[in-house]
């Protein structure tokens, strides 16, 4: 029943009304109230006096049922018609007053003497409702119940598994393969696949199971028309068994549904509670599968087109990350020869300042070197030699020594020439040996020159050679 055109006040009185009188029908609760004018407690009070006169309801209770269930069920063709209602048809309706709970209690003492401490109780209720911690209560009665009335918990995959086995036991296994979980997880499974759910929900000492279970679920008929689709099985006396007769408002057994994913929400094709004959059962279900095919075909399409987005996005997201890559792998690249740039000009720098460095040491030791030379001897004196120093891109220079000099003043004549090299050495004599200036030591030049004349040749030394 829809309750949609109520306001919230009224909302509230029904749910107030239900809960007190435990009356299931809305059309029955929406006439007490209308006929008090919404008035909650007087609406009670003549429902709990007079629960013999009710207002008429011209609808069926089922409907308010099916109303609050999570799987809505599509009217599939192939099922028999249903009794349809007569538009505009007049049902006279007897309204309640206040004065059928007054003729009541006038007619019946009992009830007379029993309206008074019932009102007093329930406007106490009203009275103290908002304080009671429903919640508190509502845990230790459920911690009770399952403390003293409970008993074992019992895991739902192993209660599917041992009803698989009772039934392959029971009947053969030619029947299809049942699906070892819980109804959720096999709904899941179905949406994630794009394929339908059968349900089959059994009861262990009905005949009807008993034969529907020979006839039809364990011949190849069935098992073609299920295809790769998924089927899932119960008996009632388990957990999950029990609560999915529940969702489905089941009464009766053997109960077969066929459930698809329109996008995410689960609808059932199918349901047939009822069965006489094996070949008009498998019609119906074949005409519940074309039925649904439609659903799957949508859901197919709307996974390709979901898939397709997705790896344009996958491969939008590869180029992006293979770009980023790209740049980064230049951005490492052009800072490596940043690098490298940078510490070539570092070193060529440091090597010119090192040159610079010997350069201006090499200038202060020849400075040092003319100042400290000495004087050149006279041609007279004894015991003198004359040395000529062939210069590889000058005239050569000459100047005598003394035997005793020692043997270094031969370089460090040759360097009070500016046209000499810092780097460099002498040849001379037969054969020639080659001498420098660091290698020469203490020797005197008569220990290297026996003539009186010499001729040296001088010879640049590459530095990284010396």
């Amino acid at each position: 029943m829809e309750v949609d055109d109520l306001t919230e006040e009224q909302s509230n009185a029904l749910s107030r009304f239900r809960e007190f009188t435990h009356i299931d029908s809305v059309e029955t609760c929406r006439q007490y109230l209308a006929a008090h004018d919404w008035d909650v407690e007087r609406a009670i009070e003549t429902a709990l006096i007079s629960n013999s006169d009710l207002p008429l309801n011209t609808n069926d209770d089922n409907d308010d049922d099916d109303d609050d269930h999570r799987i809505t069920t599509d009217q599939i063709p192939s099922a028999p018609p249903m009794p349809e209602a007569i538009p505009n048809q007049y049902i006279p309706q007897r309204p309640v007053s206040n004065t059928l709970a007054n003729d009541h209690s006038t007619q019946n003492p009992i009830l007379r003497i029993l309206h008074i401490p019932l009102s007093f109780l329930y406007a106490f209720y009203r009275q103290i409702e908002p304080f009671i911690p429903w919640p508190v209560i509502h845990f230790f009665t459920s911690f009770l119940r399952s403390l003293f009335f409970g008993g074992r918990t019992v895991d739902p995959i192993t209660e599917i598994t041992d009803y698989c086995t009772y039934f392959d036991n029971q009947y053969g296994a030619r029947h299809p393969a049942f699906y070892r979980g819980t109804l959720s997880q096999a709904l899941r499974d179905a949406q994630r696949e794009v394929r339908l759910v059968f349900i089959y929900l059994h009861e262990k000492n009905s005949p009807l199971c008993d034969r529907f279970s020979r006839e039809v679920l364990c011949e190849d008929a069935l098992r073609s028309t299920i295809g790769d689709n998924l089927l899932w099985s119960a008996s009632r006396d388990t957990q999950e068994g029990a609560q999915v007769s529940r969702l489905l408002h089941t009464n009766s057994f053997p109960c077969f549904c066929i459930i698809a994913h329109r996008g995410s929400q689960q609808t059932v094709q199918l349901k047939l509670d009822r069965y006489t004959d094996a070949d008009e059962f498998l019609a119906e279900v074949i005409n519940g599968v074309q039925h649904a095919d439609q659903t799957l075909q949508f859901n197919r399409e709307r996974q390709n087109s979901r898939n397709s987005r997705d790896r344009l996005l996958e491969e939008q997201n590869a180029a992006y990350l293979d770009s980023v890559r790209a740049d980064e792998e230049k951005a490492k690249q052009r800072l490596q020869e940043e690098n490298e740039r940078r510490k070539l000009e570092e070193d060529q720098r440091r090597l010119q300042e090192e040159q610079q460095k010997k350069l201006q040491e090499f200038v202060d030791f020849r400075n040092r070197i003319k100042q400290a030379f000495p004087d050149e001897p006279s041609s007279t004196e004894p015991d003198i030699i004359q040395v000529s120093i062939r210069l590889p891109a000058s005239e050569p220079i000459r100047r005598c020594f003394r035997r005793t000099d020692p043997a270094k003043l031969l370089f460090e004549f040759a360097w009070t020439n500016s046209n000499v090299p810092d780097q460099f050495e002498l040849l001379w004599g037969y054969p020639r040996k080659r001498y420098q200036y660091e290698q020469i030591g203490d020797k005197l030049i008569s220990d290297v020159m026996t003539g009186k004349t010499e001729t040296c040749y001088l010879e640049q030394i590459d530095e990284e050679n010396n």
